[in-house]
């Protein structure tokens, strides 16, 4: 018997070894089962040797290229099979779907790679074999509507979002938040929701969505630490650096993360401006110091099995600088020009502190979420300028400018998640206190002495406290309907006083915020999705800062303190067929728009100055397409196109003396990505961004390319993972922008070093199964406002 068990154990592996194996998947309807796993593995000790997922027909075909293995097919929500195949073709396989019992109601789930959500869209990546051995940020990358941008993530038509890790905000950006997601290994994700438009239970700020990200259930007794260093290389050298550590055991789990840059990067820019009386052609380099540390201490407890209370410290040092110098011919006839000096240091210290309590209230989901928040964000500016003035009208200028801008914030929040049987509730309260304090003082120092000049100085003072309610309810309406519907109530607040000019602003207003979803599945290829919100976009402080930075003596930019928020209404319509082609339309109403304000004069004084103010309102409309295609087993690709109008029109009140323009956009976006061998260790990318002319308010912006290449290396059993990445090769990423106010003609171009060469290395060790436990403040939004470009 020994001898033909063994026989036919050689006889099958002489069969397996170098084959390519094909079948189709089904349910026992026969229906196909896309997007199903089929892995390969030893016989021996059950490692995994490669593995695909079916097609939307069920279909598969997967090459071991190793002797003595059994295939694995899964699918969320049906049982596993196992086969050990004895021919190339192994025919049709039936899964058969799981059941749980809970209360006498059978329950059966199928998870499929790509959910619509009645108010998100839900991308699984704990289904995919390409979810494993990368980072939060390869995953990213390959979710439909997330654009992955170097260091910045963008939802398709609505711009640069906020990212939460199991639905609380992490207050990162730029760089940190990239180093931050590195950390958070791709095996431990369960799935990635693009929220785009959020409902009442966030904060009514913002108009651009969110990415929540959600992380499997933790393992205990375990603990992980990643190392993180990167180079990059443009026309100055750029380090960044970073340590995460994660530990769980027993009722316990921390987090530690220190993160750090150091280096410089570059600016030009060039100004060309059309008086009536002359043109002036101005350039201006500038070289950015870049120097940050920042770091984040987070512990919860479990105080028990349905209670667990933390807290979170998250704080940074940013020392920046900028040094910068140009000239400005003047076409008068005589070759009039001036030379343009500056230096400005600037000091950015925060320091926020979250503390929490969370209380599950039995087994059916019932949970109270209680958040306490303080951060203190202190900025202090220095700027000094010169501007020398040669052949004609020769004259010499010299100045300083300060500020130092303190922002406190308190916050409080009470949620509660009700699971009922008739609909699911969840329903909370918010109320929020800032104070910023701002002090700027400008100096002429041509003659040598510090000449105070109150009429460029100011001190202000900005109180607003935003009180906040909001219920939001779900339901089931049959087997193929669901809809969902919140409302949020917030009460503002605010007090601006200027003790320079005397004057004092104080606001007081109410609104609510509505947010309606609908969604309909007929079939397993078709979704529908309907989505309307209203949102709130209120200034960043900076905006608020009335800090001048000056170009040349008569022209600057300046913040505007009295500067309102901004209202939008949002209506979205979402098509999803077979999970690989998405189709959006979607359309918004924007109330009391702001954005800059340029004032160009000419006469004795030719100047142009910037500003902020609320001047517009705006209906912005257009159509979405992603694309999601495996052309090869190797070879993965996702492209998105999108065609966009903005129809803009004057406030009461308001003439800029510029014409309103408007007109078709285009953008696309394509990312590949190429696994360049069989154990998926190397791997290429391309990333290609295209943007057409566009036309928008008062602004024409010529054509946008940015093309991408990387390199990605894993090695030591994919714990060292090494990445060359050379971006914006072509140097098409900038672009110019063209205007017309007060009948002066006006062009800007605007580079900001893109092009240049990044070199990487990340290092995990430890338990590379543990889930990074995080918990984010509850004041997220005036942190967001708080930060400086």
């Amino acid at each position: 018997m020994k001898i033909i068990t063994t026989f036919l154990i050689a006889f099958i592996c002489s069969i397996s070894f170098g084959q390519t194996f094909t079948g189709k998947i089904i349910d026992k309807q026969n229906q196909p089962i896309l997007f199903a796993n089929v892995v390969a593995k030893s016989a021996t000790d059950n490692a995994l040797i490669n593995g695909v997922i079916s097609d939307e027909n069920g279909a598969f075909s997967i090459e071991p290229k190793k002797e003595n293995i059994y295939i694995e097919i899964s699918f969320v929500g049906f049982t596993t099979q196992k086969i050990n195949p004895t021919q190339s073709n192994i025919g049709t396989i039936v899964l058969e779907e799981e059941g749980q019992q809970l209360q006498e109601v059978v329950i059966t789930a199928r998870k499929k790679l790509i959910q619509q959500k009645v108010d998100r869209l839900v991308f699984n990546v704990e289904n995919t074999v390409a979810g494993t051995g990368g980072t939060a940020l390869d995953a990213l990358k390959a979710t439909p509507s997330v654009n992955v941008d170097t260091d910045k993530l963008a939802i398709v038509g609505k711009g640069n979002v906020r990212v939460m890790v199991n639905d609380r905000i992490v207050q990162l950006s730029g760089n940190e938040l990239t180093a931050y997601l590195n950390s958070i290994a791709s095996d431990d994700i369960k799935d990635i929701e693009v929220i785009t438009t959020p409902p009442s239970k966030y904060d009514a700020e913002g108009n651009s969505g969110l990415i929540n990200i959600v992380l499997k259930k933790s393992k205990e007794n375990s603990w992980n630490n990643q190392i993180r260093t990167s180079y990059t290389q443009a026309t100055y050298p750029l380090f960044n650096f970073g340590n995460t550590f994660n530990y769980n055991k027993n009722k316990v789990s921390l987090i530690a993360s220190l993160n750090g840059t150091k280096g410089y990067t570059a600016q030009f820019n060039q100004f060309d401006i059309i008086y009536p009386s002359a043109s002036t052609v101005s350039n201006l380099d500038m070289k950015n110091k870049e120097s940050m540390i920042s770091g984040r201490l987070g512990l919860d407890y479990n105080v028990t099995n349905n209670a667990t209370v933390g807290v979170l410290y998250s704080g940074s040092f940013d020392d920046k600088g900028i040094t910068d110098g140009g000239r400005t011919l003047t076409n008068d006839g005589n070759g009039t020009y001036t030379i343009n000096e500056g230096n400005a240091e600037t000091t950015n210290k925060n320091h926020s502190i979250n503390a929490h309590y969370i209380q599950k209230l039995d087994t059916l989901g019932r949970k109270l979420s209680i958040d306490v928040d303080y951060f203190n964000f202190n900025n202090s500016s220095n700027r000094g300028f010169s501007s020398e003035q040669f052949v004609t009208n020769q004259s010499y200028f010299e100045a300083k400018n300060s500020t130092n801008q303190n922002i406190k914030n308190y916050s409080g929040r009470i949620d509660m998640e009700h699971p009922g049987k008739w609909a699911n509730f969840s329903y909370g309260v918010k109320t929020t206190i800032t104070k910023t304090d701002s002090d700027v003082a400008f100096y002429n120092t041509t003659t040598g002495t510090p000449i105070f000049d109150p009429t460029q100085s100011n001190e202000f003072m900005y109180s607003e406290n935003i009180n906040a309610i909001y219920a939001d309810m779900s339901k089931p309406l049959g087997e193929k309907w669901q809809a969902k519907i919140g409302l949020r109530f917030e009460n503002t607040r605010t007090k601006g006083v200027s003790e320079t000019n005397n004057q004092t602003d104080i606001n007081s207003y109410n609104k609510l915020f509505p947010s309606v979803f609908l969604g309909y599945t007929p079939s397993r290829k078709n979704m529908f999705n309907l989505s309307y919100s209203r949102r709130i976009q209120r200034p960043s402080f900076e905006r608020l800062n009335p800090f001048r930075f000056y170009i040349n003596p008569i022209s600057y930019q300046e913040g505007n303190p009295f500067l309102k928020p901004q209202i939008s209404e949002n209506l979205e319509l979402k098509h999803i067929y077979k999970g690989k082609l998405i189709s959006k339309a979607f359309v918004s109403y924007v109330d009391n728009g702001y954005f800059n304000i340029i004032k160009a004069e000419d006469g004795a004084q030719q100047r142009i100055v910037v500003t902020f103010d609320n001047f517009y309102t705006a209906y912005n409309y257009g159509l979405t397409e992603t694309f999601i295609y495996n052309p090869t087993k190797w070879w993965n690709t996702t492209t998105q196109a999108t065609v966009s109008k903005m129809d803009t029109q004057y406030k009461d009140g308001f003439n800029l003396d510029a014409e309103l323009v408007s007109r078709w956009n285009f953008q696309l976006y394509n990312r590949n990505t190429f696994h360049l061998n069989e154990a998926k260790t190397i791997q290429a990318e391309t990333t290609l961004i295209y943007a057409s002319p566009q036309k928008l308010m008062y602004f024409s912006i010529s054509e946008m390319v940015s093309l991408d290449l990387g390199l990605k290396f894993s090695l030591l059993d994919k714990k060292l993972n090494c990445t060359v990445a050379v971006n914006d090769i072509l140097k098409r990423k900038a672009t110019s922008v063209n205007t017309k106010t007060n009948g002066i003609d006006q062009t800007y171009y605007n580079y900001f070093d893109t092009r240049g060469v990044k070199i990487g290395l990340n290092y995990s060790f430890g338990n590379k199964k543990i889930k990074v436990k995080q918990r984010n403040s509850g004041n997220e939004e005036e942190q967001n406002r708080a930060k400086t470009n």
